[in-house]
């Protein structure tokens, strides 16, 4: 079911007003996702088996605004930057706070619910929102803390760029 066309959403995109587009329920396509398409994975195994290409991984935290727009700008990114990415949330939150979060903001793509904090230990993740880009067993790209949120997506940017231009 289409709650709004992919021109309403491109339009807003455009606008860089992705979180507003997404909180009304606007996605790149213009389609709802349904419900049952809500993944909530126990591990990354599980949300991207082995061998599905590279993972672009962003931890998040359910009642952090700043990482809520990061966790739908780095979907936006990949989408538009038509790299083949799988998208991946990590939280250890609460699963009902999960749960909600997914289902209100129209969330569809797997999310990992870390609740043993492998993901986070492995990544050194001291602060959300924080990203990290995995082929293999290879990190490719992790933020750096120490810079801005556009000075991290800007180097993002240019590692997707620099990794699929080969």
């Amino acid at each position: 079911m289409k709650r709004r066309g992919s021109a309403v959403a491109a339009a807003l995109f455009a606008a860089g007003l992705f979180a507003a587009a997404l909180a009304a329920g606007v996605t790149a396509g213009g389609a709802d996702p349904a419900p049952e398409d809500v993944r909530i994975c126990a591990g990354l195994d599980e949300a991207a088996p082995p061998g599905t290409g590279p993972v672009l991984l962003v931890f998040f935290s359910t009642d952090c605004p700043v990482c809520y727009d990061d966790l739908f700008e780095a979907r936006y990114l990949i989408d538009n930057g038509r790299w083949p990415v799988t998208v991946i949330g990590v939280t250890s939150g609460r699963r009902d706070e999960l749960a909600r979060f997914l289902e209100k903001h129209a969330w569809a793509l797997p999310v990992v619910l870390d609740k043993r904090r492998a993901l986070v230990r492995r990544f050194k993740v001291d602060a959300v929102p924080f990203k990290a880009l995995i082929a293999g067993s290879e990190t490719i790209y992790a933020d750096d803390p120490y810079i801005g949120l556009e000075a991290r997506r800007k180097e993002l940017e240019r590692c997707l760029t620099r990794h699929f231009s080969r």
